[in-house]
């Protein structure tokens, strides 16, 4: 998987400016009560963190060898599918009164299905 001092650096800081970013805009949310356009920006700053951990994982998805950037699309690729799967038929299930599936649920959905997809790979390999 991941295993390199600057990936796990880079990421390990992704993390703690989304951390921080994310208590300062709920603090400064909680202290201005703004409403409209501010507080969506507001709310949204957060991402910026979140960002930085995407670019920090793609880049050491390109600096991976052939064998463990194969490992990783089929790891992806079975979580896309899974995610895909499991949100569309709970989209069905919500019909017959399930209750309704949020955003925020879907990336533990991902993340958990991205490991599955991983040992499964590494065996495969």
């Amino acid at each position: 998987m991941f295993r390199s001092r600057q990936y796990l650096f880079g990421l390990g800081c992704a993390l703690a400016l989304y951390a921080g970013l994310l208590i300062a805009a709920a603090a400064l949310e909680y202290a201005l009560h703004p409403v409209g356009i501010p507080r969506l920006l507001i709310n949204l700053v957060p991402m910026l963190g979140a960002f930085a951990a995407a670019w920090a994982i793609l880049r050491e998805l390109w600096r991976m060898d052939e064998m463990q950037r194969r490992i990783q699309f089929d790891a992806i690729a079975i979580s896309f599918l899974g995610t895909a799967l499991i949100t569309f038929g709970w989209g069905f299930a919500e019909g017959a009164g399930l209750p309704h599936l949020r955003a925020f649920q879907v990336w533990p959905i991902m993340g958990a299905l991205w490991v599955l997809g991983l040992v499964i790979a590494r065996r495969r390999y």
